[in-house]
């Protein structure tokens, strides 16, 4: 049984020019989040992590609303959304002082000290 190629990632229509200054760079700096935060398929992650963070439901369908700029992120989710991407901006550097004291020939003092606390 031979595999068929992938099918090429249909590609989103964006149109943010109903969009503020604000909303876009806040537009923008949801997607810096999600793609750096949760990888390439990141809408879906974001929006379950977000969900809780807000204490609310939040679809992925919503956040590929703010992606297209068919609807501006809410006002009300953007102090969530800061927490969120300052907690996993801390776990992202845990995560890099564990690869950086398990891989380096010698790891910098401040990587083990990181692990040794957590």
């Amino acid at each position: 049984m031979t595999e068929s190629p992938p099918k090429p990632r249909r590609e989103v229509k964006v149109d943010i020019s109903g969009l503020s200054s604000d909303q876009v760079l806040i537009r923008r700096a949801v997607i810096l989040l999600g793609e750096r935060a949760f990888g390439p398929r990141w809408q879906s992650d974001l929006a379950a992590a977000l969900s809780i963070e807000a204490n609310r439901r939040i679809t992925q369908a919503q956040v590929s609303q703010w992606i297209s700029g068919q609807r501006p992120v809410p006002e009300g989710l953007v102090d969530p959304l800061q927490r969120l991407a300052l907690r996993k901006a801390s776990e992202m550097e845990s995560m890099a002082a564990e690869l950086r004291a398990d891989w380096a020939p010698t790891p910098p003092a401040e990587d083990i000290a990181a692990i040794e606390v957590a």
